[in-house]
């Protein structure tokens, strides 16, 4: 796999000193399914309309495989052996990292589909989709050419370490690697959008809840009422997104607030 050749293994520090926990990035296996729907959960199951309920966890899971479906590459992060953050990737062109995917996700919906309060989460969710992929179109997002990061959460258990950056620079090698010429993202109002500025992505398109009240949901939308939150597109080149604060030229793993800031006093060993 070309985002991690080898595991790389870092030492937190906080302020010069080091904290003695073990930062550790290896590819993303198949059996971390449950622990990133645990946190996807964690993170962003609030939003949904199925917050609270049983189903919740399981809309969790369906937007969890929508990612993996596609995926063609990605990380995990880990504190002393635990799960602490997921990047996904997909590069047009390269092959698929989990075939099962593709059955699992659709046992997934006809189980939300069976749930009054779970088909209709879904259905939000599918929409949601769709908005995504139509702004896609609209603003001439090349997906058959483009790589695309998929999903980004970093556990609010995990701030602080620099694990958001250690994976964000860990995937822009392996898109450059790939011979990726652009790359873009999808990212919303709940998310830290200020970090794909200070990486030097520029955001190409963007549709605010306020100007499409259709949506549904409390006023100027959101997503656990049944309406959208604002959403963006980023775009960026490999190389010129690992510069901070370098712009790419024109004019989107998703990750949560203040989750990928950098910690001072990093030391990084490759194993």
């Amino acid at each position: 796999m070309a985002a991690m050749r080898a595991t790389s293994t870092t030492k937190a520090a906080v302020g010069g000193e080091t904290t003695g926990r073990t930062v550790t990035y290896r590819p993303i296996r198949w059996t971390d399914l449950d622990a990133i729907t645990d946190e996807f959960e964690r993170t962003w199951g609030h939003c949904s309309s199925a917050a609270g309920t049983a189903a919740s966890v399981v809309v969790s899971r369906h937007f969890v495989l929508h990612y993996l479906e596609p995926a063609t590459g990605g990380i995990i992060a880990e504190i002393d052996g635990r799960p602490a953050g997921t990047l996904i990737y997909r590069v047009p062109g390269a092959p698929r990292l989990f075939a099962q995917a593709q059955e699992l996700l659709a046992q997934t919906d006809a189980r939300l589909e069976g749930d009054p309060i779970g088909a209709r989460s879904l259905h939000e969710t599918l929409r949601w989709h769709r908005v995504e992929t139509d702004m896609e179109s609209a603003n001439g997002i090349d997906v058959a050419q483009w790589a695309e990061i998929e999903l980004f959460l970093v556990a609010a258990s995990a701030r602080g370490h620099g694990i958001g950056g250690g994976m964000w620079r860990r995937a822009m090698d392996a898109l450059a690697s790939a011979g990726v010429e652009r790359f873009f993202l999808h990212t919303d109002s709940s998310c830290d959008v200020g970090f794909y500025d200070h990486q030097g992505l520029d955001r190409v398109a963007e549709r605010f809840a306020a100007d499409h009240r259709a949506d549904g949901g409390a006023a100027g939308g959101g997503a656990a009422g049944g309406g959208l939150d604002d959403l963006f597109i980023y775009a960026g080149v490999p190389g010129a997104a690992a510069r901070p604060g370098t712009r790419v030229g024109a004019a989107h793993i998703v990750a949560s607030s203040a989750a990928v800031g950098e910690t001072a006093g990093m030391a990084e060993v490759t194993r």
